[in-house]
């Protein structure tokens, strides 16, 4: 009752603001006004602590707002209607606020989703190094099983290769096999006919011999460190654990 009476006598004061200027109308006006204030006192519920404006209450004063310039800038108003009606139409209208929490929601979400994006690129990385090690340990491997292959080319094309050519020597050794002809055992390679560290010390312990090249070198310098006190045939009588031991000790084994 009390909104239908503020809203009379709103539209009351309207009226007159389109006759102004007339005595008895501005103290009409006056008067309007006095009891509006008076309406919307009464009609108000008693303050209990910090007021705060419910979404009725502001809608209600803009609308009281907007009547007075209806009459008094109609241009203004209509450009304002306009400019609801628009909203109105383009969408539901939300409080920025939580328009900004709704937004704030959505970003949370996306980070969220990124997260476990982001562990299996990781997991993938890890995954594409490891390959790349395999890879180039087969390449190694490859290069040092066919070494006399390594012109330039392609990467790939010269692994493929290299392959058919380790194929190639596997059948061949199996076809040997299979008709009887088994490829002769690999002659052991030569030793370096000066005896190392490692040879003198077998010599020396009786586990082995000089090779022929070998006595032939050990005997020359066998010549030089005795002082040419033996021939050679003297020095090959005395055997190859002296000549090693002599080697040895750059001079004649004590006890000769």
């Amino acid at each position: 009752m009390t909104l239908d009476l503020r809203t009379l006598l709103i539209d009351c004061r309207i009226a007159l603001r389109t006759h102004p200027g007339e005595q008895v109308v501005d103290a009409l006006s006056q008067r309007l006004e006095a009891a509006i204030h008076e309406v919307t006192r009464s009609g108000m519920p008693v303050a209990t602590g910090e007021i705060k404006s419910s979404a009725t209450q502001v809608a209600l004063a803009w609308q009281t707002a907007c009547r007075g310039l209806k009459l008094t800038h109609p241009q203004l108003y209509a450009e304002l209607n306009q400019k609801v009606m628009d909203l109105l139409d383009e969408r539901e209208l939300h409080e920025p606020v939580e328009e900004l929490l709704h937004l704030q929601g959505e970003v949370e979400r996306l980070k969220s989703e990124q997260a476990p994006m982001r562990t299996r690129m990781d997991q993938f990385r890890s995954k594409a190094v490891e390959a790349i090690s395999s890879v180039t340990a087969l390449r190694e491997a490859l290069a040092k099983a066919v070494p006399y292959m390594h012109e330039p080319r392609d990467p790939q094309q010269l692994a493929l290769a290299q392959i058919a050519e380790l194929e190639s020597k596997a059948q061949a050794v199996v076809d040997q096999r299979a008709t009887g002809n088994a490829p002769a055992a690999a002659k052991p390679a030569a030793e370096d006919p000066i005896p190392g560290e490692a040879v003198l010390n077998g010599v020396v312990a009786g586990e082995r011999g000089f090779t022929e090249a070998q006595r032939e070198w050990v005997v020359g310098e066998a010549l030089g460190l005795t002082g040419w006190k033996y021939t050679p045939v003297e020095l090959l009588a005395k055997g190859d654990a002296w000549l090693a031991r002599c080697m040895q000790l750059k001079r004649e084994p004590p006890g000769a």
